[in-house]
This record gives C-alpha cells, structure tokens and sequence, in this order.
C-alpha cells in the first residue's frame, strides 16, 4: 500500500530537521534536509530572491522534497515500504544515487535514471526485499565513503543510526518482526558484515558510477 509524501517526512525530517553546517559536509549550509544550492535553485524557479536556507518555510521544503525528490522517484506509485526507501535514499544520497541502487536490487541495467526496464519489474517484484537491499546499499556506501575520506568517519554513527531506523521502519510496515533494545542507538545488524556480504567488484562499480553521473554522493 502507498504512503504520502506527508508520511514518508515523518520518518525523514526526524533525521534531516533543524539547521546544519558541519565544516566537513559536502552539501554545506542545509535546513530541515535542504541543502544551500537545491533552496537557491527552487527560489530562482519560482522567481524569488535568493536567501539563506536558514529563512526556509515548511510550505518551502514540502514543495522541494515534493518536486526533487518524491515525485522523481515515483514513489507514490510504489508500496509503502520502497517508496519511503528510495525517498530517504534520494535525500539523503540524491536521485541519482536512490535510483542507482534501485536498478542494482532489481539486477536491470544502472544508469541512474528511471527507465523502462524498472517500469517492467517493478510492481512484480518483492517490494519489501528490495527496499531492504536498498538499505543495506546505503551502509556499504558509507563505508567505502570513510575509506576514500577518513575525515567523514565524525558522521558515520548518525549515518548507520539513520539506516538502522529505516531498516526497522520498513520492516514494521511490512509485517515483518523487529528486534528491540533497550539503547536505541544499539544497531540491529553489523555493518562489517552488510558490507562484505556485497561482491566487492558490485560496489565497485556503483561507486564509479556514482562518480560519473553524480549526485550519489551526497549524505
């Protein structure tokens, strides 16, 4: 069953609300998720004045995950559990990233674009497991980030505390049990082994590809 993009923000803007600006992120001054380029971007569109993502207004920030983010990754279309999936992953690792690692899980070429071979898979597949595997790409990403950047090592426990939230959100939304611990911030699989449980030369390739084509990687 679907969500709305008022829900799937439930999850995510626990995770991306409030003012940031770590001197170590790449994305650089961002609000409740949005980053400085992407708000400057929606005020130009909708010929506003540029001015700092700190002044951004909830109707401002719905539009834009609705516009940049939602709706790229058709995921009102989707299940529940893949379209929260492949949301968060788009804001947090761009469209192109989200998309890549949906193309990798349903094993159809990755260009990091939606294309006809997801539209032909897509809604026979097991969306639940694919949103999984969606996760577990996501972990791996972060650690082959802090192997090329050790410096981004400062973010990696928030990063894995937001996978882990996503994995046992769309686990309870598809029926599935979830382990409970009495510290929230106690992970319910070990990153190490996600990480070598993936062919080395996959995540090879996908970083390359994240390279390339850009946007995925972004966090």
């Amino acid at each position: 069953m679907p969500i709305t993009l008022s829900e799937a923000l439930v999850f995510t803007l626990k995770w991306e609300g409030g003012f940031f600006n770590h001197p170590l992120d790449p994305g650089g001054p961002t609000n409740f998720g949005i980053i400085q380029s992407r708000y400057d971007q929606y005020r130009k569109a909708i010929g506003q004045p540029r001015r700092s993502v700190k002044d951004i207004t909830v109707a401002e920030y719905t539009a834009i995950y609705d516009q940049y983010y939602w709706d790229p990754m058709r995921a009102q279309w989707l299940d529940g559990t893949l379209g929260l999936a492949l949301f968060d992953t788009a804001v947090n690792m761009g469209v192109g990233g989200a998309t890549r690692r949906l193309q990798m899980s349903l094993k159809v070429p990755v260009t990091g674009a939606w294309t006809q071979a997801i539209s032909d898979v897509i809604h026979s597949s097991d969306q639940l497991a694919v949103a999984l595997n969606i996760c577990r790409l996501r972990i791996a990403k972060r650690y082959d980030r802090i192997r090329e950047r050790p410096d981004q090592k400062v973010f990696l426990k928030g990063w894995l505390n937001r996978d882990n939230d996503l994995i046992k959100k769309v686990k309870s939304m598809g029926g599935m049990s979830i382990q409970s611990f009495e510290d929230d911030d106690e992970l319910d699989f070990d990153p190490e082994e996600v990480y070598n449980s993936f062919d080395p030369e996959v995540l090879k390739e996908l970083n390359r590809l994240d390279d390339l084509q850009g946007d995925g990687n972004l966090f």
